[in-house]
């Protein structure tokens, strides 16, 4: 993909993402399908949305999401810091949902249960990748999270993964809930979450979803972003991945992603 034609489709992302309008699809002559093509697009989209970047996602962890892609991999994509809200949040629905209210009048947010982690040193590209103890010892704290998905694609194409990619692998924002200082010791595949919605247990899940283990797709979002060029930086949030899948959230509704003894992280949709 020429960079004229990243840029271009880039454009069209942004003016969607800007105009809360989704699209169809990107321009044929600048469509992105490859996944290296989609992340091309991803920076040129990072560059000409000019907001601070807060964090990065890892997703399609499971086979499954990849399959529908058309992966062999995860896939990662940023989240702007204007999007990071703290728990309790209140989030206005038509902010997240970019389609028209359904036939009760209301709004469908997208939502994902997910363990995100923050650094507390940057990570500059390294040719030979960071092994999994190096990662850990740039992690400053564990972050219950709720992703908010929100495609700026309708529908969000599927078979091959340029659009999704470029899209900045659909993110939207996400909620943060209270950090947690000691995280070394817990057991990450066998630790329950569960989604609540309106005081109503809706999906659970564990870590072991997340690739066998929430570190392993750490791991390979370091890496990824930085072969992608991109440094991390301190106090960045990384997510890596769902536990609970996608669930859609009615406008008015409250969302809750328990975590246990962890925390909990609390979403409000208006």
């Amino acid at each position: 993909m020429t960079p004229d034609a990243a840029t271009k489709a880039a454009g069209e992302l942004i003016k969607a993402r800007r105009n809360g309008t989704p699209i169809a699809g990107i321009a044929v002559e600048s469509r992105p399908v490859t996944a290296e093509d989609g992340y091309a697009v991803q920076k040129a989209f990072i560059a000409g949305w000019g907001g601070a970047v807060g964090g990065w996602k890892a997703g399609a962890t499971l086979k499954a999401v990849q399959d529908r892609f058309g992966l062999a991999e995860p896939f990662l994509g940023p989240i702007f810091a204007s999007t990071i809200m703290q728990s309790p949040a209140t989030a206005k629905a038509a902010a997240f949902d970019l389609k028209a209210p359904g036939a009760n009048g209301k709004r469908s947010v997208a939502v994902e249960v997910e363990f995100a982690f923050r650094l507390g040193r940057d990570l500059a590209p390294r040719a030979s990748g960071y092994a999994e103890a190096d990662v850990l010892d740039a992690v400053e704290a564990l972050v219950p999270a709720m992703e908010i998905i929100t495609p700026r694609l309708d529908p969000i194409p599927g078979g091959v993964p340029g659009q999704a990619l470029a899209d900045c692998g659909l993110n939207g924002g996400i909620v943060l809930g209270e950090p947690v200082a000691d995280w070394r010791g817990i057991d990450y595949p066998a630790h329950a979450t569960k989604l609540v919605v309106d005081g109503k247990t809706v999906v659970e899940g564990t870590g072991v979803l997340v690739l066998g283990h929430p570190f392993k797709s750490l791991v390979w979002l370091v890496n990824n972003v930085g072969r992608l060029g991109h440094t991390l930086t301190k106090g960045q949030v990384l997510t890596t991945g769902s536990m609970t899948g996608i669930y859609q959230v009615e406008q008015g509704a409250e969302a809750v992603g328990d975590f246990g003894r962890l925390g909990r992280v609390v979403a409000r949709f208006a």
